[in-house]
C-alpha cells in the first residue's frame, strides 16, 4: 500500500568534539632584554584564523599570543616577552562537507613557561577546542495510507518533540575606543580577555537582532612598575539575516571570540578590536502521530519498519553555579594582582554534572616579588530532575580572590550558564506494508469468545490476536473509550 508521510525539518549534529591538547615552542630572549632569573606569570590569548569544513573533516588553525612576565637577573621591574605559538587541529566525521554549519570555540585553559637558560625559555599553551558541525536534514515519518481500507486497524502513538530546525553562523567585528580613567598611571596594557554577554535576542521579519555587551578584562603595568586589573564594558547591537527562521520560534545564541586586541594610546584611550562568531539555533516543536502497530481484520499483512532517531533537544533555563576554595601559597601576600578563570570542560556522569574551570592567581609577596599559582576548580551544576544529557551553550563567570591569613588566598567563582538538554527520540517508522489478500482466514465457529484476562494486557493486543477491533471489545464489555487494557477480569470478545 502507498504510505503518506509527514516531514520534520531539522539540523542534525554530526560532530560534537571537545578536546584539550598542548602546543609548545622555544624562544630566545632578544639582545635588548636582560637575562631571565625567574618566570613570574604567563598568559595566552588565542587567535582563531581558519575553521573551514571540508570533505569528511574540519581543519582548525590559528595562533596563541603568549605573554611572559619574567624577573630579570639582578632584580628590577618585570619584563614582558610576547611569543607566538601556531597551532593546527583536525577533526573528522562522516557527513561533513562544504555545506555543513560549523561552530568552533578555542580557549587557552593553561599557559606556562620554564627557563632553559638565562637567554632561552620554553612556552606551553594548553588549548581547549570545542568543534560542532551541523547538517540540514529532513525526517520523513509515515502517518497514514493513501488509500482507505476499512479492514486495516492502526495503533498510533503521539509524541511532542522539540528539534533544532535551523542553524546559522554569523561573524562580526567590534572596533571601539574606550576611555581609561587615570590613564597617566599606566605605561601599558596587555593580556586582554573578553566575555560576551547576551541581554536580548529577537527574530523579526527574517532578521535576528542581538543586544549585549563585552566584558573586557586586562592587565596593566603602572608607572610604578606594579600590576593592576583594568576592566571595561563595551555594549553592542548586531542585526543579522536569519533566513529560514520565523518570529515565533525559540532561539538560542552561542558566542565564540576569534581574536582580541587592546592597545593603550597616548591620548588615554584603549583601542579595542574584537572578532566574534555567533551561532543561532532555532527550535520548533512538533506533535507527531506515529503508526506503532497495524493489522488487517481479514488478511495477513507483511510490515517493514526502519529505525529513525530524531535529535530532540531544548534549551534549559539558565543555571547558576559557584565554587570556593582556599589556596595556600606558602608566603605572606601583599597584593592580589590578577585572577582569571577559564572554562576547561563539562564533565558529566550518572551522579553529577560539573564545569571544570582553570584558575590562575597572580600575586605580589611582601618583598615586592610577583608569583602565580594555578588551580583546577569544579563548579557543580544542579540539573532539573530527569535531565540525563546536556551540552554547554554558553557561560558567564566571575572570579574573585581575597587574602586569607598570611599565606593563603580564598578563591571564589560564580557563574551563569545556558545548557541544551539532549533527549533523542527513537522511533520505528513504518516503511512498507503488504496485504496478502490471497490468504483467507478460517471461519470461526463462534461469534463471541469469553476469556478471563489474568495479567494486565492491552486491548489492542487482544483485538489483534482475535482479528477484531478495540471498539468492538469496549462495546461488548461496556468499557469507556479511555480504557486501554484489561486485568483480572472476564471479557467478551466479538469475533468476525
Amino acid at each position: 500500500m502507498d504510505l503518506t508521510k509527514s516531514s520534520v525539518a531539522l539540523s542534525r549534529l554530526i560532530l560534537d568534539a571537545w578536546n584539550n591538547y598542548e602546543e609548545t615552542t622555544d624562544a630566545i630572549v632578544p639582545d635588548t632584554f636582560p637575562d631571565i632569573a625567574r618566570i613570574a606569570a604567563v598568559y595566552g590569548s588565542p587567535q582563531l584564523k581558519d575553521d573551514a569544513p571540508q570533505s569528511g573533516r574540519v581543519l582548525i588553525s590559528g595562533a596563541v599570543r603568549m605573554t611572559v612576565l619574567y624577573v630579570p637577573e639582578g632584580g628590577g621591574a618585570l619584563r614582558r616577552l610576547d611569543i607566538p605559538i601556531s597551532f593546527a587541529h583536525i577533526e573528522e566525521a562522516a557527513g561533513i562537507n562544504e555545506d555543513s554549519r560549523l561552530f568552533v570555540t578555542c580557549r587557552v585553559v593553561a599557559a606556562d613557561a620554564h627557563v632553559m637558560n638565562s637567554r632561552k625559555l620554553s612556552a606551553t599553551a594548553t588549548l581547549s577546542i570545542c568543534c560542532r558541525v551541523f547538517a540540514s536534514d529532513t525526517a520523513q515519518l509515515t502517518d497514514g495510507f493513501a488509500e482507505a481500507d476499512s479492514g486495516l486497524e492502526l495503533l498510533t502513538t503521539t509524541h511532542t518533540v522539540t528539534v533544532p530546525s535551523g542553524v546559522l553562523r554569523r561573524e562580526f567585528t567590534l572596533m571601539e575606543d574606550v576611555n581609561l580613567p587615570d590613564h597617566e598611571r599606566f605605561r601599558e596594557i596587555f593580556a586582554p580577555r573578553a566575555e560576551m554577554r547576551l541581554s536580548d535576542c529577537r527574530l523579526m521579519n527574517g532578521k535576528a537582532v542581538l543586544k549585549g555587551d563585552v566584558a573586557l578584562h586586562m592587565l596593566a603595568m603602572t608607572t610604578d612598575d606594579t600590576l593592576e586589573n583594568v576592566d571595561c564594558v563595551v555594549p553592542f547591537t548586531q542585526i543579522f539575516e536569519a533566513d529560514g527562521m520565523t518570529d515565533n520560534q525559540q532561539i538560542s545564541v552561542s558566542f565564540s571570540v576569534r581574536h582580541l586586541d587592546a592597545e593603550l594610546r597616548d591620548d588615554g584611550l584603549v583601542g579595542i578590536g574584537l572578532g566574534a562568531c555567533v551561532l543561532l539555533t532555532a527550535f520548533e516543536t512538533h506533535t507527531l502521530h506515529v503508526i506503532a502497530d497495524v493489522y488487517h481484520l481479514e488478511h495477513p499483512v507483511h510490515v517493514e519498519t526502519r529505525p529513525v532517531t530524531l535529535p530532540a533537544c531544548h534549551p534549559l533555563a539558565e543555571l547558576g553555579c559557584e565554587a570556593t576554595e582556599t589556596v595556600p601559597v606558602g608566603m605572606k601576600i601583599a597584593q592580589i594582582a590578577d585572577i582569571t578563570a577559564t572554562l576547561d570542560t563539562l564533565l558529566q556522569d550518572a551522579s553529577r554534572t560539573v564545569l571544570r574551570m582553570m584558575a590562575c592567581i597572580v600575586y605580589r609577596s611582601d618583598d615586592g616579588e610577583y608569583y602565580s599559582i594555578h588551580r583546577a576548580i569544579h563548579m557543580p551544576l544542579s540539573l532539573p530532575d530527569g535531565t540525563q544529557s546536556v551540552r554547554l551553550n554558553g557561560m558567564q563567570c566571575r572570579a574573585s580572590a581575597t587574602i586569607s591569613g598570611e599565606d593563603s588566598v580564598v578563591l571564589s567563582l560564580s557563574g551563569r550558564c545556558s545548557l541544551l538538554c539532549d533527549e533523542p527520540l527513537q522511533l520505528n517508522d513504518l516503511s512498507a506494508l503488504t496485504i496478502d489478500e490471497s490468504a483467507q482466514p478460517a471461519a470461526s465457529p463462534v461469534s463471541v469468545i469469553l476469556r478471563y484476562v489474568d495479567a494486565e494486557e492491552r486491548l489492542w493486543d487482544i483485538a489483534k490476536h482475535y482479528r477484531t477491533t478495540v471498539d468492538a471489545i469496549r462495546q461488548a464489555n461496556q468499557l469507556d473509550t479511555d480504557h486501554l487494557s484489561a486485568c483480572a477480569q472476564m471479557l467478551l470478545i466479538p469475533v468476525r
